[in-house]
Formats: C-alpha cells, structure tokens, sequence
C-alpha cells in the first residue's frame, strides 16, 4: 500500500479535488436544502481545524508509525476533498444565479479555483493558498446561508454574512497566534491573504458583480397573453414555427390592442420573501437602451418549479426591447430580449400554448 502511495502521490490531491466535486453534484440538488448546509457547516469547521493543525501539529501526530502519524499523513488530500466538494458546491450555486457577465466572470472564477489549486506553483504557496481559499469558502457560504436564514436578500443580509465570515476567520487567527506567537508570520501567511478574500467579495457586491444567490430564475419568456387556470399559468403566443429556439415570441408580431406580457419562473429558498421588479427597456437608435418601466413584483419561496408571476405592458413602440428581472438590492437575475414588430396580417391568429 505504502509502495502505491509513493508511487502515484503526485495525483491523489487531484483525485480527491475531483472527488469532492462529484459527490455533491450527485448530492445536492436545492441550495436550501439542510442537509447541504449542515454538512457544508461541517466541512468548513473540518478545514479550519486541519489548517490550524497543520501550523501547530499536536506531537501524537509526529510520533512515528503511529495511528495518528498514518492519518494525518493524508490531511493534505483531506482538504483538497473538501475544497472540491464545497467550490463545486459554490459554482453550481453561483451559476444558476448568474445573469450579466460580471456575473459569469465570478462565477469562472470559482471554476478556474478547482483547476488552479493544482498547478504546481500554487501548491508551493501551500498555506497562504489554503487560507485564501477557506476566506472564499466561508463567504460564499453564509452570502446565501443567511437570505436562506432571514427569508429576504439585501445590503443587511450582505453585512451579517460578510460580519460572520470574517469572524469565525479571525478566530483560527487568533488561536494559531497563541501557538505559534509570531505576528508577522501570521500577518503574511495567513491574515492577509484571507482579508484580503472577504475584501474582494465586499467590493464585488457593491459593484453589482456577485450573482444573487439563493434567488434564480427558473424561466421567463414573452407572450401574447396569460391566464390562470386553476393551478397553472396558459401562456399563449403567435410565433413562426422554425423560431424553436425562442421563449414564447421574442419575435413579437404586434397588432391593435396587443399587450406584451413578460412571464417569470424565480426560485427562492422555502419561506423567503422578497420583491423584484422587471425592468422595461428600449433602445433608442441614438442614446441605446432606455429605462420604460419599472414593475414590482412580490416572490415567495418553496415551490421547487420556481415562484410563477408576469408583467405586462401596454403603451410601446416598435423596436428592440428587453425585461430584466432584479432584486430588492439592484442585482440582475436574469434577462430577456426580443423584438417588437408591426403584423399586417388580417387573418385570425393560431395561437400556440405553453403551460406552466
């Protein structure tokens, strides 16, 4: 066995990134479900106390040939699991959340994390490399835990996540400051580089960068018309039949009295509730997309298809437009675009339905 480990331990921390990353894919399919979060809580109480171990090593685990000894010669693939397992966790997450394309660059740079903590001269940097990312996993976590927590998304919610983070991070500072007593070691090896994280996360948030997590959209499309019957939505359209790509009729072909209605699908977390608002926009051929409308509307959690709603409009001209779906603190959850266009058609309409 000893023989095979040397031989192939150059792998075994990819084998176990990767390894993290397939058992929740496999396993995780809500971002509210407790399970998850009990176990992701686990896991970041499970590195902080390897990283702290691993600066001061209690002596049982020195003696050598010893149980202890032959356990802890795996910490290192033990934390690589474990970061696979919650930066998959994070990316999966983030990327259901993710609309605009600051959002998706988060979003990639979550997903280079998983490759990049394998390049050799990042494994150099050992420590300060583990430290930075326990500061990403931490934030991460309670950016969502807490709106799943609270029911509601916005600047406070950021702030009491951001405000546990740094805490329990500042607390595995200050117990390896203790032992080891050396300030400026600590500073740059490991304080730093963990701030310095969490900082990042403050001022992506206030640039409108971070995706908004735990809220996502499920669906939203254009259409002609939408009633409710009985527990679902009938969302009818006019659209030509090679246009199967579309939702609903983003080619939208306009007639006297036509409304445009924007339908929406959002998840959020079981008792969340919190309000969006779909914002019209038009483009004008000289100063581009201008705001026509801002629509409220209220969204509760729980049901696994997403909370089902719609907006529509009346007065609009002809032209590009589209709907962006935002929170409570002005993140973008999603966006469509179609095009409005005069029908001249005389004949009656052959309508198409959705159902939702």
């Amino acid at each position: 066995m000893r023989e095979i480990y040397n031989k192939y331990q150059n792998y075994l921390p990819a084998l176990f990134f990767v390894s993290g990353f397939v058992f929740d894919l496999l396993t995780t399919r809500r971002i509210d479900q407790s399970v998850s979060l009990i176990q992701q809580f686990v896991y970041l109480l499970l590195i902080m106390i390897l990283i702290y171990w691993e600066v001061c090593t209690p002596k049982s685990f020195l003696k050598e040939n010893s149980f202890a000894n032959k356990i802890w010669s795996f910490h290192i693939e033990t934390l690589h699991f474990l970061f696979g397992s919650l930066l998959s966790l994070y990316t999966i997450f983030y990327f259901k959340s993710s609309s605009l394309m600051t959002s998706f660059l988060f979003m990639l740079l979550l997903a280079g994390l998983l490759l990049i903590n394998e390049l050799p001269t990042f494994k150099k940097k050992g420590l300060r490399v583990r430290s930075a990312l326990l500061a990403l996993c931490l934030s991460s976590y309670f950016i969502y835990l807490v709106p799943v927590v609270t029911g509601a998304l916005g600047v406070t919610s950021f702030v009491l996540a951001m405000v546990l983070s740094v805490s329990l991070y500042l607390i595995v500072c200050v117990r390896i400051d203790k032992v080891t007593n050396d300030k400026s070691w600590l500073n740059k090896n490991i304080l730093a580089p963990g701030l310095a994280v969490q900082f990042a996360f403050v001022l992506l948030y206030f640039l409108k960068v971070l995706p908004p997590v735990p809220v996502s959209i499920k669906y939203i499309g254009v259409y002609h018309h939408i009633e409710r019957q009985e527990n679902q939505f009938v969302l009818s359209y006019e659209r030509d039949w090679w246009r199967f790509w579309q939702s609903g009729a983003q080619t939208f072909s306009t007639r006297q009295d036509d409304r445009i209605y924007c339908f929406v699908s959002i998840f959020s977390p079981t008792q969340f509730e919190d309000r969006v608002r779909l914002q019209w926009l038009h483009k004008d051929k000289d100063k581009g997309w201008r705001i026509h409308d801002n629509i409220p509307l209220v969204i509760k959690g729980g049901r696994e298809q997403g909370f089902r709603g719609f907006a529509y409009k009346s007065n609009f001209s002809l032209g590009q437009w589209q709907v962006r779906v935002q929170t409570s603190d002005n993140r973008e959850v999603g966006r469509i675009y179609f095009n409005v266009q005069k029908s001249n058609a005389k004949q009656p309409r052959q309508w198409r339905q959705d159902f939702y």
